[in-house]
């Protein structure tokens, strides 16, 4: 098996390719997620990020504490990391400390949130 450097950087290229115009903030959410996913460590590329935080929340949810495949976490977690801002997203805002945000993304999360009430 892949150590947990050599995951996150296949996680990294991958997200790249698949998504060449997503800001790099989505693509360190993407490869901190995916080799979370595998290996249940944290870390690599800056974050926390809302979308990563939800996207360990959506790993933990899915697959309890048992890691689960490359293949696996890459399927599970594109949309998350990739797709529009949802509310999931937003309300990390209020749960987690998110800093390594796309920029704008916090911005409008707030917008969600304030219209939510």
């Amino acid at each position: 098996m892949k150590d947990y450097n050599a995951i996150l950087e296949e996680a990294w290229l991958l997200g790249k390719e698949r998504h060449p115009g997503a800001p790099s903030e989505h693509h360190a959410a993407f490869a901190n997620s995916v080799a979370y996913a595998v290996f249940r460590m944290s870390g690599g590329y800056g974050g926390p990020s809302m979308r990563e935080h939800w996207a360990s929340r959506i790993v933990v949810s899915t697959f309890g504490g048992q890691p689960c495949s490359f293949e696996q976490a890459v399927d599970l977690l594109d949309e998350c990391c990739y797709g529009p801002l949802t509310m999931q997203h937003a309300l990390m805002l209020d749960l987690e400390y998110c800093f390594d945000d796309a920029p704008g993304e916090q911005e409008a999360a707030r917008e969600m949130l304030a219209a939510s009430t």
